[in-house]
């Protein structure tokens, strides 16, 4: 069997573009080399397309578990914020119940007051009353801290005490 001849004086073996294939054709007249070439660069963009498929699939997965990380994370933040504006009104409450306490004790001392200036209007109205003269009151009223007491009112009686008779 012969083969093709030598161009040239070169061999079969020569590796210059124009001597692959050895003048050999494809089926669409073209050189076999670009045959070739045209499958092994189709056959590279297609790994490349599923590599890249593969990245973006594990990019939505780790995208997937960032945002459920993010969330829990903002769900955390909530809860912290929760809890502190729940203590904040435990606070609150605390206080105003302090200050309801307090208006109620305040509410109380105005009625002892007011029931104390009834009761001394009371005794100012009476003619000889105890107030009409200073120095009838107990000694102990004028000493500071200690509670004003006064002598019980005279009773007004039916009968009439009357002075002993002398028998002389």
């Amino acid at each position: 069997m012969a083969s093709s001849s030598p161009r040239n004086g070169a061999s079969d073996r020569d590796t210059g573009p124009e001597d692959w294939g050895n003048g050999r054709r494809g089926p669409a007249g073209q050189p076999l080399w670009l045959s070739w070439l045209q499958l092994s660069i189709s056959s590279m963009l297609v790994v490349l397309f599923l590599v890249m498929l593969a990245k973006v699939r594990e990019q939505a997965v780790t995208l997937g578990q960032l945002e459920q990380k993010m969330r829990a994370i903002e769900n955390a933040r909530s809860l912290d914020r929760t809890t502190a504006m729940e203590q904040q009104l435990e606070s609150m409450i605390q206080r105003l119940q302090a200050v309801e306490q307090v208006g109620e004790q305040l509410r109380e001392v105005d009625r002892q007051q007011q029931a104390f200036k009834q009761d001394l209007q009371l005794l100012r109205s009476r003619p000889g009353s105890i107030l009409d003269d200073p120095s009838r009151l107990p000694s102990q009223a004028t000493s500071p801290g200690r509670p004003l007491s006064l002598p019980a009112a005279p009773r007004p009686s039916a009968s009439v005490l009357r002075p002993p008779q002398d028998n002389f």
